[in-house]
């Protein structure tokens, strides 16, 4: 067992500072920093990136605090006042990705950028933040996991520790389940760089982020124990989130693998050249890639 006995706050004379939102904030900047690393392969500038980021981080954090008081309606209907307590932690991770995607989609439709290719772009920094995030769940005990006898499991010591009281008092180890969530971005983080090298059409890498998170938040939930609402078929809202967009995201993927199989994306290479297959290619086929890579613009 692994035992965790730091205090979840840097304590400054009567002031309390969650070290939760200082990973929070840790990991906005880690994604930005990504992001303007890779604006150049993606074809952006370092100030459309800081726009973009500009559109996301409000809407992230506003659908994220929403969707978190949603799903624990009972415990804010109870106490209205910590509604804007964002400081005491409380971030739904799908309420950050649909909030700061409907912010972006609308700034890419007003400035006339193309949104997929940011969206791929994003895919890299958004799980190496995730994962810097849910380190900060670690330290606060927060999005805790189930009891469990295996040799892994988190055992919380400390009173301030996000865990039921009695569960620290008796010393009960649990499933570190935000360290499930980590192991689990990093390994699609390390698919999602293999895919860098190969030429894939736009959206695809997207979609590759899509699948993997939706199926690893919709299996990890079931660690979980902190409190959860089912809301359909024993299923809470996390997981009833993640089966549409598996259900819708899955078979778009295919479709852009047969797309990917039948016509190679001509792409611009990292060093600046025009990687083309026309030459070997059937003429029309450009105009078929891109009617059918239409079809899937979002």
């Amino acid at each position: 067992m692994f035992y965790i006995g730091v205090d979840p706050n840097i304590r400054l004379a009567s002031l309390a500072i969650p070290l939760y939102a200082i990973f929070i904030v840790s990991a906005i900047l880690l994604g930005l920093f990504l992001a303007l690393a890779l604006a150049r392969r993606y074809g952006f500038s370092h100030g459309q990136i800081l726009a973009f980021f500009l559109a996301a981080v409000p809407g992230g954090l506003v659908g994220a605090r929403l969707v978190h008081v949603i799903d624990k309606a009972e415990l804010y209907l109870a106490d209205p006042m910590l509604i804007p307590a964002f400081w005491l932690g409380g971030f739904s991770q799908y309420g950050m990705i649909i909030g700061g995607l409907a912010t972006v989609a609308v700034y890419a439709h007003w400035r006339r950028l193309p949104l997929l290719r940011f969206l791929d772009l994003i895919t890299v920094p958004l799980l190496a933040g995730l994962s810097l995030g849910r380190v900060g769940c670690i330290v606060q005990g927060c999005c805790y996991g189930t009891p469990t006898t295996l040799p892994w499991g988190f055992v919380y010591t400390h009173p301030a520790s996000f865990l039921p009281a009695d569960w620290i008092a008796r010393r009960v180890p649990i499933h570190p389940a935000p360290l499930y969530e980590i192991l689990w971005f990093l390994a699609l983080l390390s698919i999602l760089l293999a895919l860098r090298a190969h030429l894939l059409p736009k959206g695809m890498p997207f979609l590759v982020f899509l699948v993997g998170h939706s199926a690893g938040r919709f299996i990890i939930m079931f660690f979980r124990a902190d409190p959860v609402r089912p809301v359909f078929a024993g299923l809470d809202l996390v997981q009833v989130i993640a089966l549409p967009i598996l259900i819708f995201s899955i078979p778009l993927l295919l479709r852009y693998r047969r797309i990917k199989q039948l016509h190679p994306r001509i792409e611009k290479s990292e060093s600046g050249r025009v990687a083309s297959d026309k030459k070997s290619s059937p003429k029309g086929l450009d105009k078929g890639l891109e009617k059918g890579e239409n079809k899937h613009r979002t």
